[in-house]
């Protein structure tokens, strides 16, 4: 019995049918199959995506922007992943201007940088589930009542005299 096979959109190679994903990016009608390896790679470029045209306010990245990728990820060897997160890291945490739609900013020492701030805000959200994690102890004290009768001044008492 043959076994039903389906060709990945990008790599062109043939999978089991159950390997394959049918997957269609973001403002996208068509499905196209992707084998795991590459559904990541594509998933990974569309976050790029879409970051980027969220933090410059564009509708698509230019051949700038694709050129200095290329070029970040052949030098330094960075992933999408880093190459956005420097990006927001620059822009959102530095508070940097944006002088032109660009990724030269994104460079060793800013990734460095960016490393190091995330790494900060991962150990005190970790810090914070911890001690969210952590037992509370209530005591009830209980509350005594005063028995003792006072003698009570009635003032009407004294009008009447």
């Amino acid at each position: 019995m043959a076994r039903a096979t389906k060709m990945c959109h990008t790599c062109k190679q043939t999978f089991r049918a159950e390997e394959i994903v049918s997957y269609a990016s973001p403002k996208s009608n068509t499905f196209y199959n992707y084998c795991p390896k590459c559904l990541e790679e594509k998933q990974a470029k569309d976050r790029f995506v879409a970051k980027v045209c969220g933090i410059f306010g564009l509708k698509a990245p230019g051949p700038r922007i694709w050129t200095e990728r290329k070029r970040l990820i052949d030098t330094y060897g960075y992933t999408d992943d880093t190459i956005v997160d420097c990006l927001d890291y620059i822009y959102n945490v530095e508070h940097k201007k944006k002088l032109s739609e660009s990724l030269c900013l994104v460079n060793p020492p800013m990734v460095e940088k960016m490393k190091k701030y995330k790494s900060k805000e991962e150990y005190n959200a970790q810090k914070l589930i911890d001690a969210m994690k952590t037992k509370i102890q209530t005591y009830v004290v209980p509350i005594r009542e005063n028995d003792e009768k006072k003698n009570a001044i009635n003032l009407d008492d004294w009008l009447e005299d």
